[in-house]
């Protein structure tokens, strides 16, 4: 464990964690709570509740008996979508709903004049409105890709699903997403 937090691998980071140093639990969360918050937003569209959801998906890693065995970020995704999906029972909502997506990415450029600027803004939140009311498989698959960046690897390990499941959702969610950009605005991406 002679590692520095600084340079250590998200493993390593674990394994200081679970050996009781502070500093390495303060690593990994600067390294993912971001992240991990804007997904949890992306879910439940309660800043409050997803700082909650959060908080409790980074108190599990200090939990021996439901660390992770694999990669430590699909897990904190896991345990975040999984969290998120409890709320939203309890809230007796389903996963889908027709609150626009907030991605934590939405500046606009600067270069554009204001009507290309306009134009953008109005086609990304319509793109975010059709990606709220889709299942939630697909919405799950495009958030994780397109927000989040993530592999197929990586979403089919939050996803607990196969690689061929995910490049299948994938498939199928950019479908629904292309029909229904062609059917509201007769943009045909």
């Amino acid at each position: 464990m002679s590692e520095s937090p600084d340079n250590a691998s998200d493993h390593e980071l674990l394994e200081q964690i679970h050996a009781g140093r502070h500093d390495a639990y303060q690593h990994l969360c600067d390294r993912y709570w971001a992240a991990i918050h804007r997904y949890a937003v992306s879910y439940l569209h309660d800043d409050a509740r997803a700082e909650d959801v959060t908080q409790e998906t980074f108190a599990r890693l200090s939990d021996t008996d439901a660390r992770p065995t694999g990669d430590v970020k699909p897990w904190l995704y896991k345990v975040a979508r999984n969290k998120c999906l409890d709320v939203l029972r309890r809230w007796k909502r389903s996963p889908t709903h027709n609150r626009p997506i907030k991605t934590g990415f939405d500046v606009a450029r600067q270069t554009a004049g204001p009507q290309t600027r306009m134009a953008r803004d109005e086609r990304r939140e319509l793109i975010r409105q059709i990606i709220a009311d889709m299942p939630e498989d697909y919405r799950s698959v495009l958030m994780l890709k397109h927000f989040e960046g993530m592999s197929r690897s990586e979403m089919a390990d939050v996803l607990e699903t196969t690689e061929i499941a995910v490049k299948g959702r994938l498939v199928r969610a950019s479908e629904h997403l292309r029909e229904a950009l062609r059917k509201v605005s007769g943009i045909n991406p």
